[in-house]
């Protein structure tokens, strides 16, 4: 019983997006893209990889950029991760959308939407 209940805990820490292992190595390069990203620069039309991760799309929504995981296909809602450099996110976006925010380190966040 014990290592179902580790099994749930690690599925939930790992469903939205990757583990911190894997995505904090690339924090730098990310950011790296995230100031670069212009409002229309192109990104969102093609995916990307960066620091061995894939994006389907990266975009800037006023001072945050957006790196969307697709790694469960079409009809899931989006999530990611958002570099933030000005202050924390908060849900400021459409009401018919519900966005979370969870600190990962410095201005970054683990990012999800809810239809």
């Amino acid at each position: 019983m014990r290592k179902l209940v580790a099994c749930v805990a690690l599925a939930s820490l790992t469903s939205c997006g990757h583990s911190e292992e894997r995505i904090v190595p690339s924090l730098a390069e990310m950011e790296q893209v995230a100031r670069t990203a212009g409002p229309d620069d192109g990104t969102t039309t093609r995916p990307q990889e960066i620091g061995g991760i894939e994006f389907q799309a990266i975009y800037r929504e006023g001072d945050r950029v957006y790196f969307q995981v697709d790694e469960n296909g079409p009809g899931v809602d989006p999530y990611g991760y958002v570099w933030s450099p000005k202050h924390a996110p908060v849900d400021d976006s459409n009401p018919s959308v519900a966005s979370s925010f969870e600190h990962i380190q410095g201005p970054w966040y683990r990012w999800s939407d809810s239809y």
